[in-house]
């Protein structure tokens, strides 16, 4: 019986995991956005208030890249010396990490899977990253108005945002240049009180700024690793003796720079030359 029980309990979720996978994807042909449009000024108050947001979180992701950065310029002074890199030798710290010396990661790597068929206009690549999420069906009318690449950043941006709301989605969809319409030649709407200048100006920055969002949230978590990598083998120079006097007979001044990033609680990096915003701080999820 219990045996049964076990059993049953295994289809049942892999039943609730199937349906989860095909909800969006069998609701699609039914989905339409709403008549109700941005007015003129809503929509330049929404898009002022979601790029201050993405930019305070570019500015949040970017954090340890930033201290890597810094890190890395004082240490090449010291290693470029032969007789400090014998002297690290000795001491068995020779080995020093990569990000030390090379600084943080900036290259992604390329996604070279074959694009999939659309599902009713929608890229099955967006699916699969909204299937665990409550997604009004409105979304997906604003998401298939855009090509397939586009619609797989929206839903990475929706994700990372924590914004899964129709508002948003349309922000999203009337905020897409032409040439990354699924359909270029349907009449984009006019806004009271918007000209073509200005919303081909909204169009350009909002673009920088999701795209510069999206790189620094795919690479955070590569950065606050190699921040610790690097942050754990100064700790280690640090209680060299050999090294320190080293270092304070010939680099005084990085050394006091070591000491001073040192002093900075770990996870709660920052740098007087890159001011990060006070107050209660999100949590946020990167892809």
């Amino acid at each position: 019986m219990k045996v049964r029980r076990v059993v049953l309990g295994l289809e049942a979720a892999d039943h609730i995991l199937q349906n989860n996978r095909t909800r969006h994807a069998a609701l699609l042909e039914k989905m339409h956005e709403p008549n109700r449009w941005f007015t003129g000024p809503w929509l330049c108050k929404t898009y002022q208030a979601e790029c201050q947001r993405t930019r305070d979180m570019i500015a949040e992701a970017s954090i340890s890249r930033h201290l890597l950065e810094t890190i890395t310029e004082v240490f090449r002074h010291p290693i470029k010396q032969e007789s400090f890199r014998r002297l690290l030798s000795a001491e068995s710290l020779a080995s020093v990490p990569k990000a030390l010396t090379e600084g943080p990661t900036l290259n992604l790597l390329a996604d070279s899977s074959a694009p999939r068929p659309l599902v009713n206009g929608v890229s099955p690549e967006a699916l699969d990253l909204l299937q665990d999420w409550n997604v009004p069906p409105q979304v997906f009318a604003s998401l298939r108005k855009m090509v397939p690449e586009r619609q797989f950043n929206a839903a990475r941006l929706m994700i990372a945002l924590k914004r899964m709301g129709f508002h948003y989605a349309q922000l999203l969809s009337t905020l897409t240049p032409a040439s990354q319409l699924a359909d270029p030649s349907v009449p984009r709407k006019k806004f009271v009180g918007v000209t073509a200048d200005q919303l081909a100006a909204m169009e350009t920055e909002f673009d920088l700024l999701n795209e510069e969002f999206l790189y620094c949230a795919s690479l955070r978590g590569t950065w606050a690793l190699e921040l610790m990598a690097a942050r754990l083998y100064l700790d280690r120079l640090m209680e060299n003796a050999r090294v320190v006097r080293h270092l304070a007979r010939d680099f005084p001044e990085q050394l006091g720079r070591f000491q001073s990033i040192l002093d900075i609680p770990a996870g709660g990096e920052g740098l007087t030359s890159q001011p990060v915003k006070t107050g209660l701080r999100r949590t946020h999820f990167v892809f």
